[in-house]
């Protein structure tokens, strides 16, 4: 059976030949290879079925200047301005002692917001936040004034050259748009002022900022829906860490389910990344509509082994199980003895994915991915 098979074939919960090896490589992982290194070719050296992450269908108006010369000047870290809908946007990627600082700056009418990002040794793939965009109160209404002015628009060629690149190798999958509360949490506001300032103090400004945010979340995943994809994968970063049960069912179990019933509407499957910890949210995410949860990790990042999730959610794809740590710190026999309990565990499961708890880390050991390869395959 060819990896592409094998891997569509769990997803639509049907026997497979054997378990797939998935694991998240992407560019975490890449920055620690040879520069020029082909991702399709770091699967094959570590003997895993191809699941490409992140090969979107499709962009948006506020994020980077479209044209050819406005994109090269931003590569060459040059500040870069550009107009849309009334906002006029300035991003740059420049030099810092410690990385390189992604900025933009968001102009409308009476306000600009700004927010900065740092790429370093450590994180190379995904910035740490250093400056978020909504700071104050204040900023709400103009983060709503920006967000309902956002336009999504597709890149399905894109996506099909990648896709045919694969071929039986694997499958390339979409990136969805995470729910609203999430994307604040991780990605606007932060955590702490999150929940001490805007939810406690500013409850309903945050709750029509959520409800635009999702009005055009729907609009991306139309956009999904009608793409060459056949798999979509939100990246939420589920984890009690940072929400409540309570919080959670409120404002991501609806959010969720809308979505999946767009994407299943054209037959799309939707998947949700959830590394973090799961004990506490295992009713409330077996309830909800998406088809699975990819990257579920054990201690110490999540909480959570792929049999106890398969068991928590028998009806739902579940792909994961071995922590990011695990690649990087345990000895060779000491993982092919979990990778065959794991096997175990699962024996006589379908919709199983055996892969990495979140993004495989750039110094993970090389033989260890191997070994997960020969086990699977054994």
């Amino acid at each position: 059976m060819m990896s592409r098979e094998r891997l569509m074939r769990a997803l639509r919960g049907e026997k497979v030949d054997r378990l797939p090896w998935v694991p998240l490589l992407d560019g975490y992982y890449m920055t620690g290879q040879p520069p020029g290194k082909d991702i399709l070719d770091a699967y094959q050296e570590v003997g895993a079925d191809v699941m490409e992450r992140a090969v979107w269908t499709y962009g948006w108006n506020l994020s980077l200047p479209r044209d050819p010369d406005g994109l090269r000047d931003f590569e060459a870290g040059k500040a870069v301005r550009f107009e849309d809908e009334g906002i006029a946007v300035t991003v740059q990627l420049s030099d810092n002692p410690r990385g390189r600082m992604l900025s933009r700056t968001y102009e409308i009418p009476g306000r600009t917001l700004t927010e900065r990002a740092l790429y370093t040794e450590q994180s190379p793939y995904i910035p740490f936040p250093v400056e978020m965009l909504v700071k104050d109160p204040d900023d709400l209404d103009a983060y709503e004034y920006i967000v309902s002015r956002r336009r999504f628009f597709a890149n399905y060629e894109a996506f099909r050259r990648e896709d045919e690149r694969i071929g039986e190798a694997g499958v390339a999958t979409d990136a969805g748009q995470p729910t609203p509360i999430q994307d604040l949490l991780q990605h606007v506001i932060g955590i702490e002022p999150f929940y001490t300032t805007f939810y406690s103090e500013h409850r309903a400004q945050v709750d029509v900022v959520m409800r635009t945010m999702h009005r055009k979340n729907l609009e991306a995943y139309e956009l999904m829906a009608r793409s060459p994809a056949d798999v979509v994968i939100d990246y939420e970063n589920t984890s009690v860490s940072y929400i409540s049960p309570r919080i959670y069912e409120e404002h991501v179990s609806p959010c969720i389910n809308d979505y999946a019933d767009v994407l299943h509407e054209r037959g799309k499957l939707y998947l949700t990344h959830r590394c973090g910890l799961l004990k506490g949210l295992l009713e409330l995410i077996g309830a909800e509509r998406d088809d699975g949860v990819v990257d579920i990790s054990p201690a110490p990042t999540g909480d959570t082994s792929l049999w106890e999730a398969k068991r928590a959610w028998p009806d739902k794809i579940v792909i994961g199980g071995i922590d990011p740590t695990f690649l990087t710190s345990w000895s060779v026999d000491r993982l092919k003895d979990y990778v065959t309990e794991a096997h175990k565990q699962l024996t006589g499961c379908t919709g199983v994915m055996l892969g990495s708890g979140d993004a495989v880390p750039k110094d993970a050991l090389l033989e260890n991915l191997v070994a997960v390869g020969d086990v699977v395959r054994d």
